[in-house]
């Protein structure tokens, strides 16, 4: 078995030796415990713990501790929403108290179609209950999405995900990690469309599963995906073009989606009259 243990101190060793303060501005201080192994306890990475609170909430661009979390089609139905929260002794769903019957009704009547879900957890709702209000919008038919039945467990490792904070996901081979990550790693996407993400693992058989199963999914547009690594030239994924996921292959793609976009100018502005075919190029484009 591969030892970690030498690039994970190489590491520490090069944020301690970067010149002065230059660990406080490459580590968050609720990371350093956890990285470093000193300078706090590691229970303060935790979306849960008050410190990680009190940061989130200062912090400009990290999603309040109060604030609903965006998770798109992690729920099959209301009543899976309701199952995912250990405790919830009120389901509050789009401004109305959801009971019992009213889960039974939607289930016979065919008014339950699929939707999608932002979901407010409010805690120390009574003893050992929570509170869960959640707001739905319209899940896209024209997507896979998720099809998987969450547990309660990796429903709350999806909400950790979707949380300031780290997440550690543990568990023997089949119970289903990959798919939680691939679900936050989608539900990311849509809550941050203007920021990265950036997806590392330890074999690229791994990255390829993750990158395959991100792609199954439909939701996620393919222009926006980059495979690094010579593990690209074993990825199989369900994409309908022409093109690769390697930095070539993306700079391609982005040259002929140009290219198509000004033959349709170019179509629009010949039908207008505002131009003919005598400015177009020797080879007619």
């Amino acid at each position: 078995r591969e030892n970690n243990f030498r690039a994970v101190l190489e590491t520490i060793r090069g944020l301690m030796s970067g010149g002065a303060n230059s660990m406080y501005r490459s580590i968050p201080s609720w990371l350093m415990p956890v990285l470093l192994g000193y300078g706090g306890d590691v229970t303060m990475a935790s979306y849960k713990s008050p410190k990680m609170k009190a940061f989130a909430s200062k912090t400009t661009g990290l999603n309040s501790p109060t604030a609903a979390l965006d998770y798109g089609d992690t729920f099959m139905d209301i009543d899976h929403l309701r199952d995912s929260f250990p405790g919830c002794d009120e389901l509050i769903v789009d401004g109305q108290e959801i009971t019992t019957n009213d889960d039974e009704t939607a289930k016979t009547d065919g008014s339950s179609d699929r939707k999608k879900y932002r979901v407010k957890v409010i805690e120390n709702h009574g003893q050992d209950k929570i509170k869960v209000e959640a707001t739905s919008y319209p899940f896209p038919p024209s997507y896979n999405g998720n099809d998987i039945r969450f547990t309660p467990v990796q429903v709350n490792a999806i909400r950790s995900g979707l949380s300031p904070g780290l997440t550690t996901i543990i568990g023997p081979p089949g119970t289903g990690k990959t798919d939680v990550a691939v679900q936050i790693i989608a539900n990311l996407y849509h809550s941050f469309p203007t920021q990265r993400t950036v997806i590392v693992t330890h074999s690229n058989a791994a990255l390829n599963d993750i990158f395959t199963k991100v792609m199954t999914r439909g939701d996620v547009d393919e222009r926006y995906m980059l495979r690094l690594g010579s593990g690209e030239r074993n990825l199989t994924t369900t994409s309908t073009s022409d093109h690769d996921f390697t930095k070539t292959g993306r700079v391609a793609h982005i040259l002929s989606r140009r290219g198509d976009l000004l033959e349709k100018v170019q179509r629009l502005s010949e039908s207008l009259g505002v131009s003919g075919k005598s400015e177009r190029g020797v080879n007619g484009a």
